[in-house]
């Protein structure tokens, strides 16, 4: 089947479109002088985000990924950290279709979500530490009354937390534990200050606290942490790898395009690298068509590979992109430099390289 598939996950006339306005905002995002989000409001505007059949009692949601993960990468050709803003606001709006039909999340959250009325926040990564390691969680969660659930705690790390937005975060219950979805005006939610960051800047990245938040049940997504982080991982890790590709396929244009006198030392590196995209392409391609389906351990170990080779590619096409620039990639506002400051986040970014080997691992041993 993959070698059907495009070996590209641009999309030429998407790109055409979009790539003269991104190219001029991306330095403005990456200082903090433009919010991330814009981006989504210009998809938005343009009708290009994507979309969920939220009146549609199917499950799995029917959303194209495979449309979803070429728009990603097109965008990270020319801007990551809209692109990373952007696959949060997807993530979320992936959880609400697996809300109940005529739960509030779908009728009422979900449709602000696609008019980019409201920001997704996906604040997953406890939830993972939780189910990797045992880590408590640290939002606790009590029920007050029969349908009313009250949260204390922090979310130690989440993008897309400015105006209005909508966090979906997992809690430790007294015997279990709960995935939740919090709006931004819910009494009680907090956003510290933005910290400074090497790159992605414009995501409005921070901490954010609960202090008695209450909600009602009804904004409870699962009842079990573990069973929903392999329902969606996947799709998470297949959009991640996603963006990861066209940050590396930028970074690698950009070094063919240096690849003339003393250059030419560095061809057969880039053409293997090249040639690595072009497989990580179809086989991305190919994971997104199916990553809705029940995540069996086969379609988990190829997502965690995917993700784990397209952030190795990222970083290592980035670092090619500089050698064959020299002292131009090490002026500061330079792409080159951004790229190079964007590329760094991806190890350490949830799961981090750590956790996607860790756990690929223990799939492995448990055959």
């Amino acid at each position: 089947m993959a070698e059907a598939l495009a070996s590209t996950l641009i999309d030429p006339a998407l790109q055409e479109r979009l790539a003269p306005v991104l190219e001029v905002r991306a330095p403005h995002i990456d200082a903090g002088e433009l919010p991330a989000q814009s981006t989504l409001t210009l998809l938005a505007a343009e009708g290009l985000l994507p979309r969920v059949e939220w009146d549609s009692p199917a499950v799995p949601a029917p959303l194209d990924l495979q449309r979803a993960g070429e728009l990603l990468a097109t965008i990270a050709w020319s801007d990551l950290a809209s692109a990373f803003s952007l696959w949060c606001h997807v993530m979320t709006m992936l959880y609400l279709a697996y809300a109940d039909r005529g739960s509030p999340l779908r009728v009422e959250f979900l449709p602000q979500l696609e008019r980019a009325e409201r920001w997704g926040s996906t604040a997953l990564a406890t939830a993972l530490g939780h189910a990797q390691t045992g880590r408590p969680l640290p939002v606790q969660a009590g029920w007050q009354w029969e349908h009313e659930l009250v949260l204390h705690g922090f979310v130690p790390w989440a993008s897309n937390l400015t105006e209005r937005f909508l966090v979906v975060t997992p809690a430790q219950e007294d015997h279990g534990t709960v995935i939740v979805a919090v709006p931004s005006e819910t009494a009680g939610v907090v956003v510290d200050p933005y910290p400074p960051l090497l790159a992605l800047q414009g995501t409005a990245s921070t901490s954010l606290r609960f202090i008695d938040v209450r909600v009602p049940q009804e904004w409870v997504l699962a009842h079990d942490v573990v069973a929903f982080l392999q329902r969606i991982q996947p799709a998470f890790l297949g959009l991640q790898a996603s963006f990861c590709w066209g940050l590396a396929a930028r970074a690698l244009a950009e070094a063919r395009a240096s690849l003339r006198g003393v250059n030419e030392v560095f061809r057969s590196e880039l053409e293997r690298s090249e040639y690595e995209r072009d497989w990580l392409a179809q086989q991305l391609r190919e994971l997104l068509s199916e990553a809705l389906r029940p995540a069996d351990r086969e379609r988990r170990c190829r997502a965690l590979e995917l993700r784990l080779a397209a952030m190795r590619l990222a970083c290592s096409a980035v670092a090619l992109e500089a050698k064959t620039k020299g002292g131009q990639a090490y002026r500061a506002d330079s792409p080159a430099a951004r790229r190079q400051r964007e590329a760094a986040f991806l190890p350490i970014q949830t799961p981090t390289e750590g956790q996607l080997r860790w756990e690929l691992q223990q799939l492995r041993l448990s055959t």
